[in-house]
């Protein structure tokens, strides 16, 4: 599989009459969430043709952010699809998604999606990646279809191709509108959203300064040496973009080093855990971190942190449409709306995670702008190299050697 890359690097630029972003931000997510009615019902209302009128949920979603319209300029263009694609999903209008995110939140995301297409009613399961991806794919291998969407793939694009599963989706007008190379190749797989990952840290047990100032001085980082790093069993969400950037050469002897001179402590807890257990003082470090839930973890009072050395490693979260299912053109027009600076502000809103759109790359998107300000944002994607990384680690984390 060809390899993509994604590299941008954070504008200082401001927006008109956005200012209060980053105090919504600031204030934690949960509480730029609380400002958000949750609704579980769907909306009925006309279909709009085209960005001028906006939907009452869109209008919601610029005053809370405090977004000028003028942000969505171009969205007319974006949500332009096919007549036939419109034609039929109203033939076939229920949409099944399977994601990660919970049930209410996605109802809360999806709002101004259901006012401009009424007809269209979705069916959203939250499940483990076995229940969203794994067993959709097993049914889809016996001819039946468990769901037309799969939300955050977690790289099963191999899979996916060996059954030719995906709908490719070149064709969506939004395609071109993310980040450079933020998509599988041929299209199987689009990505709606891009999550920072980059190290959380005890502000009580270190300084700042005592920090990598980049990720290639971390394993001579003494202070972070026997034991207290928590690593955890995640670590392609911040190896692999540093491993896309210096080769495979340079990642085989950065991990060697990173484990015979630091001895991280393996954490097989999952991130949330392992960023609670910093905040308590029983690690340093923790690595890989985002910064929602160092935000959510600074509200309650721990001494926590989010440091980021000289890049920024981006994961980004892909979609799949499976072939041929009942609801394929249904899931086409929630794919292209998710995509659009509409889909885009409204995830922003609900989840306070990066936008993938090429248009929305300012640093007053960011909870922690300072951290990430005039640093590049790096992401890579090769499944077959991300699986002899993972191999590589394994054996170090076990103890087996290389």
């Amino acid at each position: 599989m060809r390899k993509t890359f994604a590299k941008m690097t954070i504008a200082n630029t401001t927006i008109a009459k956005t200012p209060a972003l980053a105090h919504h931000l600031a204030k934690g997510l949960g509480a730029f969430k609380a400002g958000i009615v949750l609704a579980a019902a769907l909306i009925s209302a006309q279909n709009f043709a085209n960005a001028a009128d906006l939907p009452k949920n869109t209008v919601e979603v610029l005053k809370k952010l405090q977004f000028d319209p003028a942000i969505l300029d171009g969205l007319d263009k974006e949500l332009a699809v096919p007549a036939e694609w419109i034609e039929q999903a109203r033939k076939a209008p229920l949409l099944k998604i399977s994601g990660s995110d919970e049930v209410p939140l996605h109802a809360v995301l999806v709002k101004s999606f259901l006012e401009r297409y009424p007809f269209i009613k979705i069916d959203y399961q939250r499940g483990s990646a076995n229940e969203r991806v794994v067993r959709p794919l097993l049914a889809f291998a016996e001819g039946r279809y468990l769901v037309d969407v799969v939300r955050s793939m977690d790289g099963s694009l191999s899979e996916f191709t060996k059954l030719n599963a995906a709908e490719t989706l070149r064709d969506l007008p939004t395609y071109e509108s993310t980040l450079p190379g933020a998509h599988y190749e041929n299209g199987y797989g689009v990505a709606f959203r891009a999550r920072p990952y980059c190290m959380s840290y005890n502000t009580t047990l270190l300084k700042k300064s005592d920090l990598p100032k980049t990720w290639r001085d971390l394993p001579d980082t003494a202070i972070l040496a026997n034991g207290r790093i928590g690593a955890v069993m995640l670590p392609h969400l911040w190896v692999m973009p540093l491993w896309g950037k210096y080769g495979e050469t340079w990642g085989v002897k950065y991990i060697d080093e990173f484990f015979t001179k630091l001895k991280p402590q393996i954490r097989t807890e999952g991130l949330n855990a392992a960023m609670s257990l910093v905040g308590a003082g029983e690690n340093y470090v923790s690595l890989p971190a985002y910064p929602e839930r160092i935000k959510e973890l600074q509200d309650k009072g721990a001494p926590i942190a989010w440091h980021c050395p000289d890049m920024v490693p981006l994961e980004m979260s892909k979609l799949a449409i499976f072939r041929g299912s009942p609801g394929m053109f249904a899931g086409k027009i929630y794919a292209n709306w998710l995509l659009s600076k509409e889909g885009q502000l409204s995830q922003l809103a609900v989840f306070g995670t990066t936008p993938v759109h090429k248009d929305l790359q300012r640093k007053e998107f960011y909870i922690y702008p300072d951290e990430m300000a005039g640093k590049p944002l790096e992401s890579f994607d090769d499944q077959a190299m991300t699986d002899r990384f993972i191999a590589l680690w394994n054996g170090y984390a076990t103890g087996k050697g290389k």
